[in-house]
Parts: C-alpha cells; sequence; structure tokens
C-alpha cells in the first residue's frame, strides 16, 4: 500500500514538472480565460471561416467577418488588464495604439488605445471552454468555443452578422458574411470564437 502511493505520487509528481505536460492543451473543464503570452491572434467563429477582424487599422474602423489583412492573418493582441477580475484590451496586432472598443449601439470599432488600462468600453472578458498552457510559441489553436463579452454593455457578447435595427438586438434569421459587422448583443446570441496563433 505504502509502496504503490510512492509511485502514484512519483507519477504526479513527473506529470506536473514535465515540459511536454505544460505544453499540451488542457481538456475542457467548464470555462477558462486564457493566458496569451502576448502572442499574435487571429481570432475566427467556431466551426466557420469567418473572423473577427478590423476592417482596416485606422480610428473608427469597423471590426466585422473578415480581416483587411487576409484570411489566416493574425490580427490581435490580447492584453491582460492586471486587474482581479481578468479582463483584456484588444490591441491592433500591428499598432497597439488602437484597441476594440464597444459603442452604447452595440458596435464594435478600433479607437485610440487608453493607456490606463480601465476605460471600459475598451475591456473585454473571454471565456472558453478550452484553453492551452504555454502559448508562448505555440502555432495554431490555443483556445476553443470562446465566448467575447463587453464589460461596458453590461456583459453583452460579441456576435457576427446584421443588426436587426435596434441597439443590442442581432438578426438570427440571417447568416453572415465577411462584410457582417461584429457588434455586441444582450439577447443571448453570442457567437463563439477559436484563437488561432500563426
Amino acid at each position: 500500500m505504502f509502496a504503490s502511493s510512492i509511485v502514484a505520487l512519483s507519477i504526479a509528481a513527473f506529470a506536473s514538472a514535465s515540459p511536454l505536460a505544460a505544453s499540451l492543451p488542457l481538456a475542457a473543464r467548464g470555462t477558462c480565460s486564457p493566458s496569451f503570452d502576448g502572442e499574435g491572434l487571429r481570432v475566427v467563429q467556431s466551426g466557420s471561416t469567418l473572423e473577427f477582424g478590423p476592417s482596416a487599422a485606422k480610428a473608427l474602423a469597423p471590426i466585422i467577418a473578415s480581416s483587411f489583412r487576409g484570411a489566416g492573418a493574425v490580427d490581435w493582441h490580447f492584453q491582460q488588464t492586471g486587474q482581479p477580475t481578468v479582463g483584456y484590451i484588444i490591441r491592433d496586432v500591428a499598432n497597439g495604439n488602437l484597441a476594440v472598443s464597444a459603442r452604447n449601439d452595440g458596435s464594435i470599432l478600433l479607437d485610440k488605445a487608453s493607456d490606463s488600462g480601465n476605460v471600459p468600453d475598451q475591456i473585454w472578458t473571454v471565456q472558453c471552454n478550452t484553453c492551452s498552457t504555454g502559448v508562448s510559441g505555440r502555432h495554431g489553436q490555443v483556445a476553443s468555443q470562446c465566448i467575447i463579452r463587453s464589460s461596458a454593455l453590461h456583459g453583452g457578447c460579441v456576435t457576427l452578422g446584421p443588426t436587426a435595427g435596434s441597439p443590442g438586438q442581432c438578426d438570427t434569421s440571417v447568416e453572415p458574411t465577411a462584410s457582417s459587422p461584429a457588434h455586441v448583443t444582450n439577447d443571448g446570441a453570442c457567437t463563439t470564437f477559436d484563437f488561432f496563433t500563426n
């Protein structure tokens, strides 16, 4: 009995100390808030080719269901705010002075990034079903089935697709296209996203 306990502890210690174990993706475990280790990211609608991307790299450019950089290009740095509740400022990968901002009407645009890290319309939460550890230097998928929420708009979630005309509502009867806007909705029609590094 004592010997089997030592063997079990030795296996557990090896698995937790192994660099291989640290670089493997985590199994689904409810929800997780990923650490992206400063890597450039591509954000893709789960089960689709549509992306959460900028229409241009300039202030007031709308976020749409594709990227002006082209399919497969990284667009974002998700910088943690450093606050007790894990939040992110989503910065343009090529111009860190631009950040994704939510507007009161639910639209999402690039805007001048706040240096303070506490401007509510630029703070987002990300909850995923799976998150990888050791993201730095990895290539491929690093988080899956993620919901992105706006801190400014009462925790409304990001969705891709046509709006129904009223703030915070989306028309789920129309399939989104590459030119469809990204917006924040409070109607429960959350889009899930997968995160990739190159």
